[in-house]
């Protein structure tokens, strides 16, 4: 029962986060956590509060100090209804209306926001990553065509030169003239076919992906061409074994078409008495160096065939820097550089 002899319950001070705050244009903050009201003290037995609003199911509490603490409060339009107790007898009920903002995650599209966003983020991984897969298979792909490329010019034209000699061998057999020129070409075509089919095979095999399979079999390369003891061969290599090194299949297969030719060229043109051939490390990946003390050449002069041109399209292909620099009767100098990320 309400008395209208009891005095009327006053707010003394209202405070969020501890600061006082003005009642009577009350704000309260998404981030502000804590709301403490405080009355004037008056003669009753009881305080009582009563809270409503926005996401809050109406709540009444007593106390018997003129005070009382809320945290955390939903955002939006509150009302605090409070009076005094005496006797069985009540004060008149006084309000204090106040906002607060809603934070973030009380937004109604928040959850939407973020149902779409995982969505998004696990679309753009699936997307990438099928876009990783076809570039990859793409990539295999061009190396395949690549490689069948080189055994359809390479063992092609090899095959098909022996099949001149053939016909060559059959008119001077006929004639009955000495043709053990012609054989001895055949036998050379056919060594020559036998070694590109076997490079071209072990470049694509996925157990040749080491950095000691590609070197020994510089090195093997090397000592072939020059097994006949007339020019000097050093051959170096200066990378640790526990040192791991990434070469892919392409890169592998490109630095030693690049490789053999060289050799092949200092072999058959340079009339060079002593070939380096050295692999190191580099602070951007490995170093390759063949240098001999040749003949030298023009490397801007016109020439047959398209030997340099090769080493440039196969190292761009490969990703590796390529370097060539000679002049006449100072040798060449070939520096490579396979990167390593």
């Amino acid at each position: 029962m309400i008395s209208d002899q009891l005095p009327l319950p006053v707010i003394r001070s209202v405070k969020i986060n501890g600061q006082l705050r003005n009642p009577d244009s009350l704000l309260i903050g998404a981030l502000e956590e804590e709301l403490l009201v405080e009355l004037q003290p008056i003669e009753v037995d009881s305080y009582y509060f009563k809270i409503e609003g926005t996401g809050l199911s109406p709540c009444g509490i007593a106390s018997v100090y003129p005070q009382m603490h809320f945290t955390y409060l939903p955002g939006g339009k509150h009302q605090l209804e409070y009076w005094g107790t005496k006797n069985g007898f009540s004060s008149k009920h006084q309000t204090l209306q106040f906002y607060v903002k809603e934070a973030l995650t009380e937004k109604a599209w928040f959850y939407p926001a973020v149902v779409a966003y995982v969505l998004f983020i696990i679309g753009a991984i699936v997307y990438f990553w099928t876009l990783y897969n076809i570039r990859q298979r793409l990539k295999m792909q061009h190396i395949r065509s690549r490689i069948a490329a080189d055994l359809h010019d390479e063992v092609s034209s090899d095959l098909s030169s022996i099949a001149i000699s053939m016909v060559t061998l059959e008119r001077r057999a006929a004639k009955s003239s000495d043709f053990a020129g012609t054989l001895e070409d055949i036998k050379q075509t056919l060594v020559d076919t036998q070694n590109n089919l076997s490079d071209t095979v072990w470049a694509i095999k996925p157990n040749k992906d080491t950095s000691g399979e590609l070197f020994e079999r510089m090195r093997k390369f090397a000592q072939q061409m020059f097994a006949s003891g007339d020019t000097q061969l050093l051959f170096q290599v200066s990378i640790p074994p526990e040192k791991p090194i990434k070469i892919s299949m392409e890169q592998r297969h490109n630095i030693f078409k690049i490789y053999k030719e060289v050799i092949h060229n200092i072999y058959k043109h340079a009339s060079a008495t002593q070939v380096e051939v050295k692999i190191f490390p580099k602070t951007d990946g490995i170093g390759i160096e063949i240098r001999d003390n040749g003949i030298g050449f023009d490397p801007d002069a016109k020439y047959e065939g398209s030997g340099i041109s090769n080493y440039h399209w196969r190292a761009k292909e490969g990703f590796i820097d390529f370097h060539l620099a000679s002049s006449p009767g100072k040798g060449c100098v070939i520096q490579m550089t396979i990167p390593q990320f």
